[in-house]
């Protein structure tokens, strides 16, 4: 029995200190980080790495995720504990993969330098890229929920305008050939220049016109911030946005005597919409600008 008293007794001491180090530590906490991290104002400075999709499938194919890189600041006033509104200014991009295996087409031409019809035919055995980039500006509102002393939920919504700034189109892999038939003879297009088609490193550069337009996305994110002290919070959020409006701005024949355009730029594809899935990470400065009646106690938004 006394020993059995005796390790009850060091088992309660235990306990108890156990309770007092909890209870200091919500104490400090509670003083120094939570009220803290409920100042109205947040700039934050965010890089958010991306799996990308220009989205659009033919009848034989489809375009394939990518991946890009975005980043960018955004500005948020909280007007309530929980309820606030942002505003940013973003670098997107959005990109794509898009296979062909063996693709063949073929065109009936008439050439004045020979006076006889012929038929232009083309093979693919390629792997193209495409990306496109954009100033986005994007306006949301969040909501945000305490889940610790230091950590909170964060869950945003809202929309982006996309102003169009650049593009780029390449052919990373594989051949094009082409070939010109004239009856029962043929001569390959990079022999025959009276032709006019150019040599084969010529039309296999995609054509520097802009196939993209500027667009509007939806935005949808998710995610935890810790308070890294009385001033920065680190949030970190899954990014999902959603295209709304059709971007492509030609729709011309795949094959093209005088150039190789690139997928984007056929009407062998239909709509072009643009899609990611990111995870964003980003780290924020927390002040008062409106002097809300900010005591840093948590009572600013009553």
């Amino acid at each position: 029995m006394n020993y059995n008293f005796r390790n009850t007794n060091a088992q309660l001491r235990i306990i108890l200190a156990i309770f007092f180090v909890l209870v200091t530590l919500n104490t400090l906490l509670a003083k120094e980080y939570y009220p803290e991290s409920q100042r109205p104002d947040h700039l934050m400075f965010h890089i958010t790495p991306t799996v990308s999709l220009l989205n659009y499938s033919s009848i034989d194919s489809r375009s394939l995720p990518a991946p890009t890189l975005g980043f960018g600041l955004e500005y948020a006033h909280f007007f309530h504990r929980r309820l606030g509104l942002s505003i940013g200014a973003e670098l997107n991009s959005y990109g794509a993969f898009y296979l062909f295996n063996d693709r063949r087409d073929s065109l009936q031409l008439f050439d004045d330098w020979s006076s006889r019809n012929y038929k232009l035919r083309q093979q693919l055995h390629t792997k193209e890229y495409q990306r496109v980039t954009y100033l986005s500006i994007p306006v949301k509102a969040h909501f945000r929920q305490m889940l610790g002393q230091a950590v909170n939920l964060h869950i945003s919504v809202g929309a982006a305008y996309n102003m169009y700034l650049s593009e780029t189109q390449s052919i990373l892999a594989g051949t094009i050939n082409r070939q010109a038939y004239f009856g029962d003879i043929h001569v390959d297009v990079d022999d025959f220049l009276p032709l006019m088609f150019g040599k084969f490193n010529d039309y296999i550069k995609p054509n520097p016109q802009p196939q993209f337009s500027k667009t509007l996305t939806g935005i949808a994110q998710m995610g935890l911030s810790f308070q890294l002290s009385t001033r920065w919070t680190l949030h970190t959020d899954i990014n999902y946005q959603h295209g709304f409006k059709n971007i492509k701005t030609r729709s011309i024949n795949l094959l093209e005597p005088l150039e190789y355009a690139g997928v984007t730029a056929t009407n062998y594809i239909g709509n072009i919409k643009p899609y990611s899935l990111g995870f964003r990470l980003g780290i924020s400065y927390n002040f008062d600008l409106f002097n809300a009646d900010c005591h840093c106690q948590g009572t600013w938004w009553k």
